[in-house]
């Protein structure tokens, strides 16, 4: 022992005193407290005075509770008291108060001191501040806890790329056990492999310092394919010498699926999946600006003959899967060339973008339409029902690029319009001339307005006979005189350019008023003659038309017998309920309604069962030619039977020689209209002729 040593250790208040020195310079703090049944502070060194804020002075004496609080653990508190009891040495980490009330954390040692007899007589503890220990480790579990409930997924790999660690969203978004994963590179779940410059890329950026951001498509543990955005980044150590690298994925499959759902959208029918109006412009518009100055390429616009029909009888889903069940027909096989396009405009329209072959395109496209009407009219299965089709076609080329996609679309629409004049199954070509004809449809529109407003319509009468000559019953027929250049109009004209506009609903009051000022004069003279008057199936979704009807009816005075409303198939199988409830209201008021063109369109014999029908009429197309025509005399036959069983009155239209008359009179028909009995006269002067037959 050093001398100094020895001479201070002779004296035992020196020796106390350099110990109290020794223990003031420690940085743990240190408490004595006695061996009491309720322990009191003794000593303590100036690391718990500057720690805790109290002087020496206000803690001996005190209980060492002065440093514990609300939130002091209870079983570490037990902990030492058990231990004080049993006078055995014990270690706690605590969680102590200051004289502010500000929290600190110890790493406490309680340890008893005996003496020569073994007795314990003090307590002492040394403490360790370790509460910013505990502060980082807090953070740490956060951290780690917030990484694990986290919904992303969190990959730790090492520096050579292998896993050390995964976080609960790994192992729920990929399927993955974070076991199955331990030291594997990440880049096993890929759905395909990078390339060597991808990965090169991706190795070069990291080893760089820098994050990389980017998308991974992966496969699920089941499978599947996932799209993840993903952002990996170098992990540094102190020394700045990268160790580990943390990777943080998203799950974006849904996100990515959405927006290919929507750009899907943006381009496609929906109920086709084609290929849409917004596509076809765009294409077309690449097309024009890459255009050569040849005929190559043809717009084709295609319009399903009778499709509201089938619609009406049979609903609209019926008709959304008959509209894609033609579209994928004609994707399989009106389709040759990538730079090809079937596209759905909409309704009951189609589109046919055609490459034809250079060398002779006429040909080819003569080839390709006659192909296409044979791929529609082949039978086709939509819910147990057997079905096939015909289709009107218009067609523009595409000559030049100096051209814009809304002209080459007109001149189609053009080209279609003219085809749908030709019947069912007919197609046409665009020609100058149809520029002017669609000029005059709109100058008709405008003039059948103004002709409607003015009341410059009027009618006219064809008769109706028995075939013993009796004069029976007359059918009014509108007139249009004088057109916006002031010659007659046909309504074979001016009724479609009515019923495309709207403009059928006034006109067909307009008729209606005109027939019951007509059938008031017939009554007047004691004649009874009912007058029938076409009513479009339009109007019967209309009710204000319905109640006009029937105001002009109340107004007229005119018995609702002598009126006689033609309608055509397609109202009978009209699915919607008002039809039939308007349909309903006019024959509670007397009204009767022959059907016009039986046996043209979807006939259903249940329809003629339910609906208040008194007249059947025969189309002119089956009249024609009989009796020599075999089919013609078979129809005519099976619709004069039908009418018998139902009790039906049958006019034959279109009787233009001795022999149709014959056979329709030897057969049982009723009533005969056309040409040779009668043709239309104008309402005047038949109702004239009429008035001095009878005086």
């Amino acid at each position: 022992m050093p001398p100094e040593l020895n001479a201070i250790s002779s004296d035992p208040l020196e020796r106390l005193s350099f110990m109290q020195a020794s223990l003031d310079h420690l940085t743990d703090l240190v408490i004595v407290t006695d061996a009491s049944s309720d322990p009191a502070i003794i000593y303590v060194n100036q690391a718990v005075v500057g720690r805790t804020g109290y002087s020496r002075q206000e803690l001996i004496g005190q209980s060492p509770r002065i440093f514990q609080g609300e939130d002091s653990c209870p079983k570490a508190i037990a902990r030492m008291g058990k231990a004080i009891r049993a006078c055995v040495p014990v270690r706690v980490e605590l969680l102590n108060y200051d004289r502010d009330g500000h929290p600190y954390w110890v790493d406490l040692h309680i340890t008893p001191l005996r003496d020569h007899s073994g007795t314990v007589t003090h307590f002492v503890s040394t403490q360790s501040d370790v509460t910013e220990r505990k502060r980082t480790e807090t953070e740490l579990l956060m951290f780690r806890t917030a990484i694990d409930q986290s919904p992303s997924s969190v990959i730790i790999t090492d520096r050579s790329g292998r896993i050390t660690y995964v976080n609960r969203g790994f192992e729920h978004n990929s399927g993955y056990s974070s076991a199955e994963v331990m030291g594997r590179n990440p880049g096993f779940r890929a759905w395909k492999p990078k390339t060597a410059e991808e990965k090169r890329q991706f190795w070069d950026c990291l080893y760089g310092g820098q994050a990389w951001r980017g998308e991974f498509i992966n496969r699920h543990q089941r499978g599947h394919r996932m799209v993840k955005r993903a952002v990996v980044s170098p992990v540094e150590n102190p020394e700045g010498a990268i160790t580990h690298f943390l990777s943080v994925e998203q799950d974006i499959t849904a996100e990515k699926e959405a927006q290919e759902q929507l750009e899907f959208l943006a381009y496609h029918d929906p109920v086709t999946e084609l290929p849409n109006r917004r596509r076809l412009f765009s294409q077309l518009s690449e097309l024009l600006t890459l255009m050569r100055h040849d005929r190559e390429f043809v717009l084709v616009l295609m319009d399903l003959d009778g499709f509201k029909r089938i619609n009406d009888a049979y609903g609209h889903l019926f008709g959304d899967q008959l509209l894609k069940a033609m579209g994928q027909r004609l994707q399989q096989h009106a389709i040759r060339h990538e730079s090809e396009l079937v596209v759905h405009l909409g309704g009951d329209e189609y589109c046919l973008l055609w490459r034809l072959a250079e060398e002779n395109p006429e040909a080819d496209l003569t080839r390709r339409l006659e192909s296409t009407h044979r791929l529609l009219s082949q039978q086709m299965m939509i819910e147990r029902q057997t079905l096939s089709m015909t289709a009107c076609m218009g067609i523009a080329w595409i000559d030049d690029a100096s051209e814009t996609v809304t002209s080459i679309q007109r001149r189609a629409d053009l080209a279609l319009y003219q085809a749908k004049q030709g019947g069912r199954g007919s197609h046409a070509f665009f020609v100058p001339e149809l520029d002017a004809v669609a000029r005059r449809r709109v100058h008709l529109e405008e003039g059948l307005r103004l002709a409607i407003l003015r009341d410059e319509l009027s009618i006219a009468v064809q008769a109706q006979w028995t075939p013993s000559g009796q004069l029976q019953a007359g059918e009014v027929l509108v007139r249009w005189l004088k057109g916006p250049d002031g010659n007659p109009v046909s309504p074979g004209e001016f009724i479609p350019v009515a019923e495309s506009s709207g403009l059928i609903k006034p006109l067909t009051l307009l008729v209606f008023s005109k027939a019951l000022d007509l059938a008031a004069e017939l009554q007047a003279l004691e004649l009874d003659i009912p007058l029938s008057v076409n009513f479009s199936t339009e109007l019967f979704r209309d009710e204000s038309i319905i109640n006009g009807v029937l105001e002009l009816l109340d107004e007229s005075g005119v018995a609702a017998d002598r009126v006689v409303l033609e309608i055509t198939e397609s109202l009978l199988i009209d699915t919607q309920p008002w039809v039939q409830d308007n349909m309903a209201r006019l024959a509670a008021r007397g009204l009767s309604f022959s059907l016009d063109d039986f046996g043209t369109g979807y006939s259903n014999l249940a329809y003629l069962k339910r609906m208040h029908l008194s007249e059947l009429k025969i189309d002119k197309r089956f009249v024609d030619n009989l009796p020599g025509d075999e089919d013609n005399r078979t129809i005519v036959r099976s619709i004069l039977s039908i009418a018998r069983q139902f009790k039906l009155r049958v006019v034959a239209e279109g009787v233009e020689t001795e022999e149709q008359m014959a056979f329709l009179a030897s057969h049982g028909c009723d009533l005969l209209q056309g040409y040779l009995l009668h043709k239309p006269e104008p309402a005047e002067a038949w109702v004239a002729k009429l008035s001095r037959q009878k005086n």
